[in-house]
């Protein structure tokens, strides 16, 4: 039965934290090859370690294995200086977990491998990397993890809706290269503050995603189940798909340097048990600080659990990073602020002209103050490099004006 099916009638149950049984395995020097930290190069060096990592948990009872592939991208490893290897990197962690989920596979409890991609250590919001080198990265993991055999994708721990969208494009891009068609998760992480790194709250990340094809969305990672459980409410009013939660054992803590994880397995097992009374969650597991009797306690808990239908809706709406806008405004019409337009409007042609792109922030949060709802963006002016102006413009109102932007544009590159 595909995964899509399943989890209408069961809980599955997702492993737990990769990083925190790295740390506890006997891993010999030479297995890091002077690269230490670099956890995924024992996909290459030290594949029975990784083995031995995913049984545990499997014989835990957990239903999908992430593959040991989090950071198996181009810009992370560039920091080891091994960054042309993440696709062989990819595959070989995609081939780890898929020979072993075919191991424990049965009619009864079916196993999936799960191709784990983060967000690597640059965000495109925050102009650390741009879109299109990142989506070319994720691409090159997609490929890998396609070709090693994964069942379905988790884009995890994301922090920056920008990223995910390239995460998605990329992945999606590939599969239709390769002519495969696998579920796609995506779980992104709330810290304390209530949004993610970057800002965007669970309503808005849900209006973000709801044009896309994917089998969930979901948290994990920032904070532990308790703090997340009522940012998992707040999907499930707006989020009409699957809902997952894998959350840390508890907040970390610093203990003689090194982080702790303070949740034992029934204790975490007792909130992440409670989701299931939210409608749409159906995907249950652990990240920093779970182990195997974690996930032990969390699946005998949930085995015989229904989840409930998904029954989340919202109307239709336009995002920015910081927040949604409903199209249709009580009282109507929806306002859409038109003088960031270098055709209409005198001021910002001139600041265009002088390359004031920093000036122009002063254009949109006028007609901020003045009560729009969304801002338009139009750059197009002859003699100026349109592509170059847009981004320049867009980079600065993507990070400071809380309404959604509407490019307007002839030119789609």
């Amino acid at each position: 039965m595909k995964i899509e099916q399943l989890i209408k009638q069961k809980v599955l149950i997702i492993d737990g934290a990769m990083g925190t049984q790295i740390q506890n395995s006997d891993i010999p020097k030479s297995a890091w090859d002077g690269l230490e930290g670099c956890n995924e190069l024992l996909n290459s060096t030290c594949k029975e370690v990784i083995q031995n990592i995913h049984k545990s948990y499997l014989l835990a009872g957990a239903d999908i294995i992430k593959t040991n592939t989090f950071g198996a991208l181009p810009w992370v490893l560039d920091d080891y200086d091994i960054g042309s290897r993440a696709f062989e990197l990819a595959k070989d962690g995609a081939k780890i977990a898929k020979e072993v989920c075919a191991e424990f596979f049965t009619e009864d409890k079916p196993r999936f491998c799960a191709g784990a991609i983060g967000p690597g250590t640059k965000l495109p919001s925050l102009g650390h990397i741009s879109y299109d080198e990142m989506y070319e990265g994720y691409k090159m993991a997609a490929f890998g993890l396609i070709e090693g055999g994964v069942d379905l994708f988790l884009i995890e721990t994301a922090q920056d809706p920008l990223q995910i969208k390239a995460a998605l494009h990329a992945i999606n891009d590939a599969q239709q290269s390769d002519d495969s068609k696998l579920p796609i998760m995506v779980s992104a992480t709330i810290e304390l503050s209530g949004t993610m790194l970057i800002g965007t709250d669970a309503t808005t990340i849900a209006t973000i995603l709801e044009p896309f094809d994917i089998l969930s969305l979901g948290f994990n990672c920032g904070t532990g189940p308790e703090q997340v459980k009522k940012h998992v409410k707040t999907l499930s009013e707006v989020w009409g798909k699957a809902i997952s939660v894998h959350a840390n054992a508890g907040l970390p803590q610093n203990r003689g340097g090194h982080s702790f994880y303070p949740m034992g397995p029934r204790e975490f097992a007792d909130v992440q048990e409670s989701f299931l009374d939210i409608d749409g969650v159906c995907l249950l597991g652990g990240c920093c600080g779970t182990t195997p009797q974690h996930i032990l306690e969390l699946s005998k808990r949930v085995e015989k659990r229904v989840p409930l239908a998904p029954k989340g809706e919202s109307p239709t709406s336009l995002a920015s990073l910081f927040e949604t806008r409903s199209i249709k405004q009580n009282p109507a019409p929806f306002l859409v602020g038109e003088r960031s337009n270098a055709t209409g409007s005198k001021a910002f042609r001139e600041l265009l002209l002088n390359e004031d792109y920093d000036g122009t922030l002063s254009v949109a949060q006028q007609q901020v103050r003045s009560g729009a709802h969304g801002i338009d963006v139009s750059v197009g002016f002859a003699g100026r490099d349109e592509s170059r102006d847009m981004s320049e413009v867009l980079s600065r109102y993507n990070s400071k004006i809380a309404l959604p932007l509407m490019p307007d544009t002839t030119q789609l590159n």
